[in-house]
């Protein structure tokens, strides 16, 4: 079994053997000599990478996927190898894997009240939950909510888990001071 390219991989009419094989490639964050990271991507790019995954069903979609991870052109995408594609796919996988799992433990809420916001129509939001938050963000800091989508993910959801935790306190603050 040869490393071959991308490109002649994914010519093949039986590609079983490679991947029964590459499959367990430990992962590694390098792909045509790039590296990604999500704290310094866009948070606009991190939120469509992770909307784009269950959505992939070719090659385009994959080079889309890692054009955006790793900022790499069509050219370079086919000319790499496939042990390289394999532990990157991996590391992508893993990376923002970890990304939802962080998100949903910091923003996920214990408030008593949260089926008051369920009977309110909190569901009808769940279309808008990328931008949601940084039309908060944009109230709170006087900035184009879009703008801020340009700024890297690692700002962005340390400003959003530090609004949360504020807006909790604050929340309590005010029952306690009622009672």
């Amino acid at each position: 079994m040869r490393n071959i390219t991308l490109k002649k991989y994914s010519q093949l009419g039986d590609t079983l053997l490679y991947d029964a094989v590459l499959e367990h490639l430990n992962p590694k964050n390098s792909f045509a000599k790039k590296q990604m990271s999500i704290n310094s991507m866009p948070y606009a790019n991190v939120k469509y990478a992770i909307r784009l995954l269950p959505k992939i069903k070719d090659w385009a979609g994959i080079y889309q996927l890692f054009n955006i991870c790793y900022d790499v052109t069509e050219k370079e995408f086919w000319r790499a190898s496939i042990t390289e594609y394999f532990s990157a796919r991996k590391f992508i996988l893993k990376e923002l894997e970890r990304v939802v799992f962080t998100e949903n433990k910091v923003m996920s809420s214990q408030s008593t009240d949260s089926h008051l916001w369920k009977l309110a129509g909190a569901e009808k939001l769940n279309t808008y939950n990328d931008t949601l938050p940084l039309v908060q963000l944009g109230k709170l800091l006087g900035q184009y909510p879009f703008d801020l989508g340009r700024k890297p993910y690692g700002e962005i959801f340390s400003l959003l888990a530090q609004t949360k935790l504020q807006n909790e306190v604050e929340a309590d603050y005010r029952k306690l001071s009622v009672q």
